[in-house]
């Protein structure tokens, strides 16, 4: 008889993120083990800044799974047996929004390690990892994706049995650091256009804190069905606005929150910020106005509908100055690792031709380091005459491979299926003489003709797309006039050989990416989205400064101390399905 079993637990909201014990449901090896077995343990609070690793075993709800001692490193309990339909939930408490990346510690014998994972009734991600030939055989598998703050069910849902897991590490990527204290709408004057009833549904209903969409729970507020109603809050002076995240109905009815407007005015009464928002919450989305300066946040209808908010949060933030470019908030790191997810999945070759595969843990030094604001790794490559480089180039580089999850080996993949990579970097600084710098690049088949497959170049102020020089097709300009040290998040994307890219330097690229709304940022061939359709295998991501200058293209600039190229990198991530 397959095991059922749900555990009541308080919940207690946390700076972060609090997760009662994430587990998983698999089907595993020889032995029977009693229900008696199953082991709980309380709630795991997850750091903004710090990975926490999270034993399957400690699971709030679960249908069909036992645990079995592990021989994996760390030993203590697996868990296993399961059936495609059964399913684990959990309580999760997140009071901030933002993208997390999961890791996922699986085995199987034959099958494949396959499992959905929700948030409320939306659908996270899949997980869909090959056989590892044994149930106790261990890989690890990740993916990235965006948690909305409020209080809501993670399930887990297996598609597919026969595997085992071990732990679940859960590392924040790119996550608000606001809190309700930051949170510039709460208790202020909320109006709207019409109310569905003298008592409920309720302007005031949206500043309350409360981030519930259950109509039952009294904390949504309804405006009646009319043309083009709205919602604003007042919040008494002018500030300095960052983030807008915008709470929606759950329940039911939550299509009806879609294709509306958001306006920021200042006390003037003067429009600051307007944008349109096409797509439907779910549950929420967030809205990065770049620090405009308003005393009032205005939601408005374009069509004919009742109006539904559960929540609407102004977060106070900091101008940029730098014409809608977000910078990122000072950091913590002290070495390079504590700013990668997963140090074993990167290797680096330097400008001197040598290669480091041991990068957790790796102090700094002059080609690979921490900035000064502890918030990004810095990719430098000076021009010198000892310069090495690698196999089958003239330039140099500091830069980072691909390798496999677990760092065994450097991976190759094919162009089917999907693979990602997200960087977020800033390049500032390029070579005296010869002024060309790559920065984010998806390496191919060298044999077949297909080497820089897809890069991001600058040369002087063009950035541009390249693809093998020319050789695969011609260049396509991302922008004619980049400036030195502007931040910038670039997306490569390669699905079933169709080859897209995403530019911003708004700040918001990676947060609608994972929520499915970055097409605004896809870069264009004329009208068309596909940059390339080419099929080619031996594919890898690299990511960091390929300085495309050596000492003899710098003559008599080589050795000089300001004869560099650099690259500041901030966040990345690789995806492959």
């Amino acid at each position: 008889m397959k095991n059922t079993q749900k555990l009541m637990k308080s919940k207690t909201v946390l700076r972060l993120l609090t997760v009662p014990i994430l587990a998983l449901a698999f089907n595993c090896a020889e032995n029977d083990l009693s229900d008696e077995n199953l082991l709980v343990s309380p709630n795991v609070t997850i750091s903004s800044t710090n990975a926490q690793t999270i034993q399957a075993e400690n699971f709030d709800g679960m249908k069909g799974i036992k645990t079995e001692s592990t021989s994996d490193s760390g030993g203590g309990s697996n868990v296993g047996w399961i059936d495609s339909g059964d399913y684990l939930e959990y309580a999760l408490t997140v009071p901030a929004s933002g993208s997390y990346k999961f890791e996922f510690r699986v085995a199987s014998k034959s099958n494949a390690s396959k499992f959905d994972f929700y948030q409320g009734n939306t659908k996270l991600s899949n997980v869909n990892k090959t056989a590892t030939g044994g149930y106790q055989t261990w890989i690890t598998t990740s993916k990235t994706v965006n948690l909305s703050a409020g209080t809501s069910t993670l399930k887990l849902l297996a598609t597919g049995g026969g595997w085992n897991i071990n732990w679940i590490k859960i590392t924040p990527v790119s996550v608000s650091q606001a809190t309700e204290s930051d949170n510039l709408a709460l208790g202020k004057t909320a109006e709207q256009s019409s109310n569905y009833s003298s008592n409920s549904g309720l302007a005031g209903l949206a500043i309350d804190g409360n981030t519930s969409g259950v109509w039952n729970q009294g904390s949504v507020t309804h405006t009646s069905n009319s043309a083009s109603p709205w919602w604003q809050v007042r919040l008494g002076n002018d500030y300095t606005i960052g983030d807008i995240v915008i709470w929606n109905r759950t329940d039911c009815c939550s299509s009806r929150l879609s294709n509306f407007d958001v306006f920021v005015y200042n006390d003037a009464g003067t429009e600051v910020y307007k944008k349109t928002i096409t797509s439907t919450p779910s549950p929420s989305t967030i809205v990065s106005t770049g620090g405009v300066t308003g005393s009032r946040v205005r939601i408005k209808l374009k069509g004919t509908n009742a109006l539904s908010l559960a929540e609407v949060q102004v977060f106070s933030g900091e101008s940029d100055g730098g014409g809608g470019t977000t910078n990122p908030p000072t950091g913590n790191a002290s070495i390079p690792s504590d700013l990668m997810s997963n140090c074993n999945q990167w290797k680096i070759t330097y400008p001197d031709g040598e290669e480091d595969k041991t990068l957790c843990g790796e102090d700094n030094n002059e080609y690979f380091f921490v900035n000064s604001a502890k918030n990004g790794m810095v990719f430098r490559a000076p021009i010198r005459s000892n310069n090495g480089t690698t196999p089958n180039s003239d330039y140099v580089r500091s830069e980072l491979r691909e390798r496999t999850e677990d760092g065994k080996s450097d991976i190759y993949w094919t162009t089917d299926g999907t693979h990602v990579v997200y960087v977020k970097q800033a390049i500032t600084h390029l070579p005296i003489e010869k002024n060309h710098l790559v920065a984010t690049q998806i390496h191919g088949d060298k044999a077949a003709g297909i080497d820089d497959a897809m890069v991001l170049r600058l040369e002087g102020s063009k950035l541009f797309l390249s693809f093998n020089g020319n050789k695969l097709r011609s260049d396509v300009t991302v922008k004619s006039n980049y400036s030195l040290g502007t931040v910038h998040e670039v997306i490569f994307e390669v699905k079933n050989g169709k080859h897209y890219c995403y530019y911003s330097e708004n700040g918001d690229l990676r947060s609608k990416y994972l929520n499915g709304t970055a097409s605004s940022y896809l870069v264009k061939d004329g009208s068309n989205s596909v940059l390339m359709d080419i099929d080619y295998d031996q594919s890898y991501f690299k990511i960091g400064n390929y300085t495309q200058s050596n000492a003899e293209e710098e003559g008599s600039s080589t050795g000089n101390s300001n004869n560099y190229g650099e690259v500041v990198v901030y966040d990345f991530f690789v995806d492959h399905d």
